[in-house]
């Protein structure tokens, strides 16, 4: 009886524990407009994600990753939400990023990333992944520790409205994209109400 009362405790604290939203990958994606299998890809970057969103006592964290080929690499940090945000905010549907706190390019300089604000809109299809799970990678400026970036940052991780006309900084851009190789997983709890 005891044994049987132990792994019922054990079980429910696994559900219970399993109620923060969370984005898990290791995939590799290609940037395009509506692209389809055989179509040129551009920027083709392998990522690495593993980030869950902030749930009652439990705080943000995690980290992305990416890499390409030529050995140029970038990191994002989710253990410090006052400069990025994991938000799943629905079924299937990420919004995340913030400030890339390191990184270098191919010759092994400081990547021209690091200190800028970027969004990334992930969007888990279901199976296979491949050219079925999408998404948009957004750069809100490219000045360097922005307070305006980052405040626009937050506001699109918050709502998912873009910033539009005069509103937008220098260099803003956006970069679709969609997973050619690996997989990406956005797991929304249904016990936090979104």
């Amino acid at each position: 009886m005891v044994i049987v009362v132990a792994a019922s405790l054990a079980a429910a604290n696994a559900v219970a524990g399993g109620a923060a939203d969370k984005v898990t990958g290791d995939f590799m994606q290609g940037n395009c407009w509506g692209c389809a299998p055989g179509d040129e890809l551009g920027f083709v970057a392998h990522r690495l994600i593993s980030a869950h969103e902030a749930t009652g006592k439990h705080p943000q964290k995690g980290f992305l990753l990416s890499w390409r080929d030529d050995g140029s690499w970038w990191e994002m940090d989710f253990g410090d939400p006052a400069e990025t945000c994991v938000h799943v905010h629905a079924d299937g549907h990420v919004r995340m990023g913030g400030l890339v706190s390191d990184g270098q390019n191919q010759f092994g300089d400081p990547a021209p990333q690091i200190g800028r604000y970027f969004g990334v809109l992930l969007v888990d299809e279901g199976e296979p992944a491949y050219f079925v799970d999408h998404g948009v990678v957004y750069r809100f400026s490219t000045d360097y520790w922005s307070a305006d970036a980052r405040e626009q940052f937050f506001h699109w991780c918050d709502t998912g409205d873009l910033p539009e006309g005069d509103d937008l900084l220098p260099g803003a851009a956006e970069w679709p994209n969609v997973v050619i190789q690996g997989n990406l997983q956005v797991h929304n709890s249904p016990q936090d109400g979104d």
